[in-house]
């Protein structure tokens, strides 16, 4: 059962009263923790069908952004919603689900562990009465107060066409920040992010260093992430690094990887193992990508 939450009542979040052309809710249905009007809020939004990197930098971002007091507010859709969700409950802090049913109505039915959870530790919010199924016309409304509850929305993956893209364009009517973050050009869910960018209207950012900036510049921000990781760089063969550099975010076949390299099929196959068995690079059905942890290292390597 939710509590009603009116624009008259103390706890209703003022930002909701600047929706731009959009509408304020009506109402709000709550169920969880009371909303802190006092921290700031952002959104991690993207694809249902996100790469690897993509949870990771999703992860990451919500880890170290509620580790600094944010308040993550997300859709609860499978995918990065969910990656940012439960990240920012692991680090210990706040996260809100904006639901496009009822709140007491299990959508997706995947993500019932994590909804429980955020019930208990974070806040389930609607503008839907209790009871409502959902629709597909109601996750674009949603995505108004997915925008209008935080002072900037991240963009990590979303196709041409996806909800993330959207709730960037209703962040922009509502004179929110919008971030993205960019993605191969190989990799279709990082078109939405990377028409953001190529159009001006979001920020581009590659880590939460990026969003104190323009969000909290007040805020000491500590690398905390990094530091539960071993920093030292391993050592790697020159192959290594050479099959490292041609890595992307989305899979690539072994044999193709030969070829660019033009080195025997043994030799290529011992560095990819290599790699794996570091955390550097991930086997796929499809081939190998680069982990979260191969492209920091690559990253060194070129500054070195």
């Amino acid at each position: 059962m939710s509590r009603v939450l009116y624009a008259s009542d103390p706890e209703w979040p003022t930002r909701l009263n600047e929706l731009g052309p959009w509408p304020t809710p009506r109402c709000l249905h709550l169920q969880g923790l009371p909303l802190d009007s006092s921290a700031i809020h952002v959104a991690i939004v993207g694809t249902r069908r996100p790469t690897r990197a993509g949870i990771e930098v999703a992860e990451r971002l919500a880890c170290e952004l509620a580790e600094a007091g944010f308040v993550i507010v997300s859709g609860l859709a499978m995918g990065i919603d969910a990656s940012a969700h439960r990240a920012a409950l692991k680090a210990g802090g706040r996260t809100i689900a904006v639901l496009g049913c009822g709140v007491d109505v299990l959508y997706p039915a995947h993500n019932e562990k994590l909804r429980d959870e955020i019930a208990v530790k974070g806040t389930l919010l609607s503008e839907y009465a209790d009871a409502t199924e959902p629709a597909t016309w109601r996750f674009p409304e949603r995505n108004r107060i997915v925008a209008g509850l935080s002072a900037g929305v991240i963009v990590v993956e979303g196709g041409k066409k996806s909800g993330a893209l959207i709730t960037a364009k209703r962040a922009v009517d509502c004179n929110r920040s919008v971030f993205a973050v960019p993605g191969s050009i190989r990799n279709c869910m990082a078109a939405a992010p990377n028409e953001l960018i190529r159009t001006s209207l979001a920020t581009l950012v590659t880590e939460p260093r990026h969003v104190f900036e323009e969000l909290a510049p007040g805020v000491v921000w500590e690398q905390r992430f990094s530091n539960k990781v071993d920093n030292r760089q391993p050592i790697l063969e020159q192959l290594e690094r050479r099959v490292l550099e041609l890595l992307d975010d989305t899979p690539i076949p072994a044999d193709r990887i030969r070829r660019d390299l033009g080195e025997r099929s043994g030799a290529v196959a011992l560095a990819l193992s290599c790699l794996e068995v570091r955390g550097l690079a991930l086997k796929r059905p499809a081939g190998y990508e680069i982990t979260g942890a191969g492209a920091r290292v690559r990253r060194a390597l070129v500054d070195d």
